[in-house]
């Protein structure tokens, strides 16, 4: 009992944290409500309480609370901008409309009065909701392309890195087992700040580090190639086929020109990168995988490949 609640605790504390940028609407919300109850009870006359109709109170009331909900949900998964601000106002508009109507089951307004009609009949709030959809789609667009080469990764997998968001050593091992008996290749990276004459990196940077190189890797690295985070330092691709080592040279020559400027740091850290690659000719158990990952590894921990250009061809290791 006491688990759940602390965990109820904690993720309301994080919904409250993501809504605290959108601050605006946080204290438009409840003053626009409250400006509309000022006007319905200083225009018109309360219903005595016996003759109020509780079922389409409860009904249009329930209605003007599902639409905060829903604004509050938007707000919470999106960053402030000129799409989410389009889709508030929609709620805000959806919200005002139900709540006005529930306030007509409690105050009887003259006809004189029209306003009421407006905020009922939420034309602004429909347009300004569509608007934001259409608007939200066209996002949604953009981000599927640059998200094309990242969903085969994020989706059907919940063991993550939790600094590059690659798959682990159980996603590598079943991806091994399952690709079709036609020699895949796997080659294993060892990508490292190079410390000799800087600082060590702080954990904040380093976690941006991992993030960065499995950006680099997912982007240019073959097509038919699965990306792995392996160890802190150690990566893998996986290709069904076989890779030609001039593409495994360009991905490894690519990270060594990259240069990363940590936090405090004068210049910027470049990076030691190692590979191996293997040709599978038999099937692996996942313990003899596990070992033969280990061992090479090990091993470029301590040596070079001696990568010079993209025509240099690194050691291949036929098991």
């Amino acid at each position: 009992m006491i688990r759940r609640v602390r965990y109820t605790l904690l993720h309301t504390y994080v919904f409250t944290k993501m809504l605290m940028p959108h601050w605006p609407w946080l204290i438009g919300l409840p003053l626009s409500m409250a400006f509309i109850v000022f006007l319905n009870k200083t225009a018109g006359i309360a219903i005595p309480y016996i003759d109020w109709v509780w079922m389409d109170i409860i009904g249009e009331g329930g209605l003007a609370l599902f639409m905060v909900t829903w604004m509050l949900i938007v707000l919470a998964t999106r960053e402030p901008g000129f799409i989410t601000n389009w889709m508030a106002f929609g709620f805000l508009c959806l919200c005002a409309s139900s709540f006005q109507d529930m306030l007509d089951e409690i105050y009887v307004l003259p006809d004189a009065v029209s306003w009421d009609k407006w905020i009922e009949s939420a034309p602004v709030g429909l347009v300004s909701l569509v608007i934001g959809l259409i608007l939200w789609y066209r996002e949604q667009r953009q981000l599927k392309k640059y998200l094309n080469k990242r969903s085969g990764v994020l989706q059907n997998d919940l063991a993550l890195h939790e600094d590059s968001f690659l798959p682990q050593w159980s996603a590598l091992a079943k991806a091994v087992q399952d690709v079709p008996a036609h020699q895949p290749t796997l080659v294993v990276l060892r990508v490292a700040p190079e410390v000799r004459s800087q600082p060590p990196l702080s954990m904040q940077d380093q976690s941006k580090l991992r993030f960065l190189i499995a950006e680099m890797l997912l982007w240019n690295s073959p097509d038919s190639s699965q990306v792995f985070q392996l160890t802190g330092e150690g990566y893998a691709l996986l290709s069904a086929a076989p890779v030609s080592q001039e593409q495994i040279n360009d991905v490894v020559l690519l990270l060594r020109s990259m240069r990363f400027r940590g936090k405090g740091h004068k210049q910027a850290t470049l990076l030691e990168v190692k590979s191996r690659t293997l040709i599978f000719e038999n099937a692996l158990s996942d313990s003899e995988l596990r070992s033969k990952v280990q061992e090479i590894q090990s091993d470029l921990a301590m040596t070079c490949d001696g990568i010079q250009n993209s025509q240099s061809i690194v050691n291949v290791h036929v098991v």
